[in-house]
């Protein structure tokens, strides 16, 4: 059956690159929402926890609960929380999540620095905190997103001017009002690899720590990163096929010569893209051409070969279909099988 290897020594490398970059392995925390960006998030927190990762951010409760024992402090992005666990923090967009929160529940709020999409307004914040301490929640994290930290431009560093303001205002408050100052964290990936001096307590790092960067310039840094995933597709079965033959739904692909013709267990149904003829021509990672259309279990290549690497690096992908990494990696099915080598 098709499977994903992933590859502890590029993800040991990754962390390695990012940690020095920041100057210390203990400011890094590591997103692994969305099931680790397609890679497992049962494997890679175990990856990650091995390293010494102490905090990680999951997009809800039911991914927290499932590495819940492996590290100290677990955000968790979306949604509610059913459990109180000390390690557990409830991210908060808006005020009115804090009307259903118990006493002692441990938070971290969301500012809206820019994006304009998720997060507590910045002129909000002092009435925000007001409820906080009424309600007797531990403040644990104050943090923003900055969306643009793949672009070229001022919009970057306008944010994070935005930022550092309002940590000086929580400063402030937590001062005045008696409340324990909160950690505060702003940069993902991109963010992390275009700033020299960090001043933030921890760094939120994705993309970085599976190999990938999408800046539109260059960072020299970033070329040492390696992919983590390869995606992996066993025989079916093989055919000897005449030169002509048609191949596929609608016979979208028709041979050019005489060839050894196989098909592979894995398709759009798990996640991989579907090829429908309309794209540029694809080689999988050990250099096979696959052959549109592909279905929903299956895509056909001029191979015998009994396993072929359909992938170990997503830009390629990505590029063929005009997306991000992210798409690519993050579209795989939870069903296919994750292997740590």
């Amino acid at each position: 059956m098709s499977e994903i290897l992933l590859c502890s020594q590029s993800y040991k490398n990754n962390l390695d690159i990012i940690s020095t970059h920041i100057g210390s392995k203990e400011k890094l925390g590591v997103v692994l929402k969305d099931n680790a960006y397609g890679h497992g998030i049962e494997e890679i927190a175990k990856l990650a926890s091995t390293y010494g990762i102490k905090s990680v951010f999951v997009k809800n409760e039911l991914e927290a609960k499932k590495i819940a024992h492996l590290f100290e402090h677990i955000t968790i992005l979306y949604g509610s929380l059913s459990s109180n666990a000390k390690n557990f923090h409830l991210t908060i967009h808006t005020d009115t999540q804090l009307d259903n929160l118990p006493q002692n529940s441990l938070i971290e709020l969301k500012i809206n620095i820019g994006m304009n999409r998720n997060g507590i307004n910045p002129e909000n914040i002092e009435s925000v905190l007001q409820k906080i301490m009424q309600k007797k929640i531990h403040l644990f994290g104050v943090f923003a997103h900055n969306g643009y930290g793949d672009d070229i431009g001022e919009d970057f560093e306008n944010c994070q001017k935005i930022f550092e303001e309002i940590k000086e205002k929580i400063k402030y408050f937590a001062q005045k009002m008696g409340f324990q100052t909160p950690r505060f964290h702003s940069l993902n990936s991109s963010g992390t690899f275009r700033s020299q001096n960090i001043q933030d307590d921890l760094v939120r790092v994705g993309l970085a720590s599976y190999g990938y960067l999408t800046t539109d310039f260059k960072i020299p840094i970033a070329k040492k990163l390696k992919p983590v995933a390869s995606l992996y597709a066993d025989k079916i079965c093989t055919h000897f096929l005449k030169k002509g033959t048609k191949i596929g739904y609608s016979g979208v692909t028709q041979l050019q010569e005489d060839s050894f013709v196989s098909t592979y267990d894995i398709g759009y149904g798990d996640g991989l893209f579907r090829f429908n003829g309309n794209q540029e021509a694809f080689f999988t990672a050990d250099g096979y051409l696959l052959l549109p259309r592909s279905s929903m279990d299956c895509f056909s290549a001029l191979s015998t070969k009994d396993r072929i690497c359909v992938f170990n690096d997503a830009t390629i992908l990505a590029k063929i279909f005009n997306t991000i990494p992210y798409e690519i990696l993050t579209n795989l099915s939870s069903f296919i099988k994750r292997t740590i080598v």
